[in-house]
């Protein structure tokens, strides 16, 4: 999933989604494939949005990935910005349920104990 974005591949996307999918980040919800591919396709003028896994973990069908998210300017590659972010993916039957983005790993990693 997260390689696809990487990717821009929005379509790969999207066919890793749960009909009745859900991605929470800061700037609102999106539900439903069709307003969660249209996410998935957002671009900025200049840069592109990354990806880098640092770690997975996973408690049943949810999963966290501890990863590096960087904006890379399209002109000559070279990183923006980036952080390290929580991702809790919840799956079912092996779809995209819900997409949770935690600013904080630490709050993203308390989801696999509860």
């Amino acid at each position: 999933m997260l390689a696809a974005l990487s990717e821009g591949d929005a379509d790969a996307f999207a066919r890793l989604l749960h009909p009745e999918v859900e991605i929470h980040t800061a700037r609102g919800v999106r539900r439903g494939r069709e307003q969660a591919t249209r996410w998935a396709r957002m671009r900025f003028e200049h840069l592109e949005r990354r990806y880098e896994i640092e770690e997975l973990r996973e408690a049943g069908d949810t999963v966290v990935a501890l990863a590096r998210v960087q904006y890379v300017w399209r002109e000559d590659q070279k990183i923006g910005g980036q952080w390290l972010l929580g991702i809790v993916l919840e799956l079912n039957h092996g779809k995209l349920l819900r997409w949770r983005v935690y600013e904080d790993p630490i709050d993203a990693l308390e989801e696999l104990e509860e």
